[in-house]
Order: structure tokens, then C-alpha cells, then sequence
């Protein structure tokens, strides 16, 4: 059996109309008019081949294909068609088309699964419009939603209006969690979004973990004074201080990391922020990612020595505070075991590597068996107009996507 490839882009080719501009930017914002579309674009696609699709409580999208055995759990497979702002054609939705086409090939081929299959598509998987993502995962695993009827969007629309879009309410959304007696795995195909599989000429990687997350903010206090009759011996510049940190940062990682530790500061504040006066605080945010906590708390420990050190020389202070913390997610090995024998059967090269962005397999985890595919972005670029995964990339991903749910529909429920 073979997945189809042309069908396969001209889907992706459709689904990207929805949220195409003019001034040639694509957004498909969750909830939006454009992510309705898309959504009921994707639906359609299965309603063609004599499958109705349900919309849970959190506004997920599945689709399912009976097995032979009712009563064995489901494969589930899928991910996310919102996009961040002028995002690109291919994050999440090449999941969920390759779910779609796994599925329309079993039944081209009348190939009947032992385990019903379900493509799911994820309510808001980016977040972007009310600040945090992962909705729809993290309904289906049972987590407690920090969500309510008065959250307001970017625009300054209450999330209760907002959801109407999806036939769906706040109060219901927590019922969209599903027993992990009924599910034998979830597998989810996704462009990797880093240049690991682009820069070694690899087609495919088999995804061990998604990386935990730790973020600080930093505020270091200084003197605000003035810049023109303060003379540099009796500064106390904190944004000096916070330069000669920042600065260090990627020289801890190198010595105390691997080639995917990652360790970034994003967003910085002075005080008072005017072009005459010493600057006399800064606040910045840390954020550190690493496939193993220990890593992490390695790194903090270190970055936290040497902010120590500055501030005592220049004569400041400073605070350094842990914000959020995301563990390391591992893939769950039985899944991981049947990813890599269909792709040696395949005869198609691959590497296991981590996973630095988060993705729903990082809440999926928490609950389900869990493994994750990745096929390369050209040059590393995602979350842009300019994100490209090449069509053999994407045939090989779908097909690998097939035969590791053909494995895995021949191995017993929940191996550990």
C-alpha cells in the first residue's frame, strides 16, 4: 500500500487557502473564520469517503475508522490546523492530512485495521490568541483547563464569544477527556521545525523526547542617575550588568549542554527608559530547554552563580525567579520501537532526535503512549510564510506514518 502524494499536496495546497491574504501573509487563527473553514474543509475530506466526523467538547475534530474488534483500543494519529500570525502551510497540517490519507488508503486498499483508527484534529494548539496553547490536548488528557467565559483575546473579545465559532463552551470543555483504557496509542507525524534533519541530508527523525521547558524572569537593580554627569566609575548600570550576563549565557550551554540544549532571553525592560538617565533596573526573561531536567537545573545553577558574581562586583543586586516549568516529555519506547522498525523496513535513513518546540504530543504523553515523526523543514524555518517541507519528504512521512500504525496495530495494548 502506498499514500498518495499529489493528493496529499493538493489537500495542503487547499487547506492553506484558508487564511491566505493578498499581501501574500497566511493566518489561520483557532477560531477564526479561516480556521473554520479549513476545518470544515478537512471534515469534508472524510464525509467524501462515508466517515461523519464528531466535534468533542473542546472543539477536537475526530474522525474514525472501525476496526475488526470493537472492543480493542483505538491508534490515534493527528495534530493542529491553526497557524501562528503570517505562519506557514505545513506546521500541524501535514499531521493531519497524513491521518486523513492513512486512512483513505486503508480504505482504497479495503485493508481493515484490528484497532479503530482516529485522526484528531487539536483545538488551538498555538495559543497565540489568548496566551496559552495546547487546549484541545490537554482537555483530552484530563488537565485542568486554566480557562474562563472572561479571558480576552487579543482583540478584546471574551473567550465565550469566541469559542461559539466551534459549537463549544468553557463549562463543557473539560468532558472532551478520553479513558486511557480506549486508547493504544497516539502517533503524531510534524515538521520538525529545526534544521537537525535539513543540515545531515536525513529524511526522517524519530522523536525520543520533547523537551522540558524551565523559564525565569531576571530583574537586576542598579542606580538610576544621570547620564551626563555620572562618570562610568560610579555607575551602577543594571543593563550593563544584564548585557554581561545575557552575553555568557550561550557560553554555559556550549561547556555545560549538548548540540539541543537551548537557552535564550526573549524580552527585556529598563528603567526608566529614557536616553539621558543611567539605567537603574532591568528585567529580562530566561528561558532554558533541555531533554533531561537535570541539564536544565545544571545550567540555571550556573547562569544563577555568575549573575551572583557581576552583581557583586558592579555593586547590585538582583532577583532571579523561576516563572514556569515544563518536565522533559520521552516518547514512550513501545511506540518509539514500532516508529523505527517500519522505517528500517522502509529502507529510508533516520536519526532520533529530540524535539525543542512543544508540540500535542507533549501533553499526550502524560496519558497515552505516545511517539512522534518528524520530516525535515528546508533550511530549519517554521512559524513563517517562508516554512517549506519538499513533497518526497512529506510521501516519506505519510508512508512511514502508515506502516507504524500497521505496526502498531499488530502489537498488545499498552506495552510497556
Amino acid at each position: 500500500m502506498k499514500v498518495n502524494v499529489k493528493r496529499i499536496h493538493s489537500r495542503l495546497e487547499e487547506i492553506y487557502q484558508c487564511g491566505k491574504e493578498e499581501d501574500g501573509t497566511f493566518t489561520r487563527m483557532a477560531y477564526s473564520p479561516e480556521d473554520v473553514k479549513g476545518r470544515e474543509t478537512f471534515m469534508n475530506y472524510f464525509r467524501q469517503l462515508g466517515i461523519e466526523p464528531r466535534v468533542d467538547e473542546a472543539g477536537n475534530i475526530h474522525a474514525r475508522l472501525e476496526g475488526e474488534d470493537p472492543a480493542l483500543p483505538a491508534i490515534l494519529t493527528g495534530s493542529h490546523l491553526d497557524t501562528v500570525p503570517d505562519g506557514g502551510r505545513y506546521d500541524g497540517v501535514v499531521g493531519c492530512v497524513s491521518g486523513l490519507e492513512v486512512v483513505e488508503t486503508l480504505v482504497e486498499n479495503a485493508r481493515r485495521l484490528r484497532h479503530p483508527l482516529e485522526v484528531i484534529v487539536f483545538t488551538d494548539e498555538e495559543g497565540f490568541r489568548f496566551g496559552s496553547g495546547l487546549l484541545g490536548s490537554s482537555a483530552i488528557c484530563g488537565q485542568e483547563l486554566d480557562i474562563k467565559e472572561s479571558d480576552m483575546d487579543l482583540y478584546g473579545n471574551k473567550r465565550a464569544d469566541v469559542i461559539k465559532s466551534y459549537g463549544i463552551t468553557v463549562a463543557d470543555a473539560p468532558k472532551a477527556k478520553m479513558n486511557p483504557r480506549d486508547v493504544h496509542c497516539f502517533l503524531e507525524l510534524h515538521v520538525e521545525q529545526g534544521a537537525s534533519l535539513y543540515k545531515s541530508h536525513t529524511p526522517i527523525g524519530v522523536v525520543s523526547s520533547i523537551a522540558g521547558v524551565s523559564r525565569y524572569e531576571i530583574v537586576i537593580t542598579g542606580e538610576a542617575n544621570h547620564a551626563g554627569s555620572t562618570v562610568m566609575a560610579d555607575r551602577k548600570d543594571a543593563l550593563v550588568a544584564a548585557s554581561r550576563f545575557i552575553a555568557r549565557v550561550p557560553e554555559i550551554v556550549k561547556a555545560n549542554g549538548n548540540e539541543y540544549t537551548v537557552a535564550t532571553v526573549g524580552t527585556i525592560k529598563v528603567q526608566p527608559n529614557s536616553v539621558n538617565v543611567v539605567p537603574g533596573s532591568c528585567t529580562f526573561n530566561l528561558e532554558i530547554r533541555d531533554q533531561h531536567a537535570e541539564v536544565i537545573t545544571e545550567i540555571e545553577k550556573l547562569a544563577k552563580e555568575y549573575l551572583d558574581q557581576i552583581c557583586q562586583e558592579m555593586g547590585e543586586e538582583y532577583s532571579f525567579t523561576q516563572i514556569s516549568y515544563h518536565e522533559p516529555a520521552p516518547m514512550s519506547e513501545w511506540v518509539k520501537a514500532a516508529i523505527e522498525t517500519a522505517v528500517k523496513k522502509m529502507g529510508v535513513e533516520y536519526k532520533v532526535v529530540p524535539s525543542g518546540a512543544f508540540h500535542d504530543s507533549l501533553i499526550m504523553t502524560s496519558v497515552f503512549p505516545t511517539g512522534m515523526i518528524f520530516v525535515p523543514s528546508v533550511d530549519g524555518i517554521s512559524h513563517s510564510r517562508y516554512e517549506f517541507t519538499e513533497d518526497a519528504d512529506i510521501e516519506q512521512g505519510a508512508q512511514l506514518l502508515l506502516e507504524t500504525i500497521l505496526e502498531a496495530d499488530n502489537m498488545d495494548s499498552h506495552v510497556k
